[in-house]
């Protein structure tokens, strides 16, 4: 949606009438306010200043379901991945399963 609202030109998949409320509410003080608060959220240095705004131990793009596999192949057979599990591996420092990368 950044992209569409940036060019400024309705793409053929939007009807006009919903293009129009995304204009709407896209100059709204609601979205200005929000998208302040989430562009700052974003930018926040979890480790501390100069740290970098960093706050996952991945590198690149991997989806949810190659963690389970990559984590699969360490636990036995009869063990199953966990969502948990996946989550753990991905936040925590070092895929240590306790420091966590950020604390929000």
């Amino acid at each position: 949606m950044h992209k569409l609202r940036a060019l400024g030109v309705r793409p053929n998949f939007i009807t006009d009438k919903a293009w129009n409320r995304y204009r709407e509410y896209w100059v709204s003080a609601d979205f200005k306010a929000r998208s302040k608060k989430y562009s700052h959220n974003r930018k926040s240095e979890k480790g501390g200043p100069g740290t970098g705004p960093s706050k996952h131990t991945v590198c690149g793009t991997r989806s949810f379901r190659t963690y389970e596999d990559i984590l699969a192949l360490d636990k036995d057979e009869d063990d199953e991945v966990t969502p948990n599990d996946v989550f753990i591996h991905v936040h925590t420092k070092d895929h240590d399963g306790v420091t966590f990368i950020d604390s929000r």
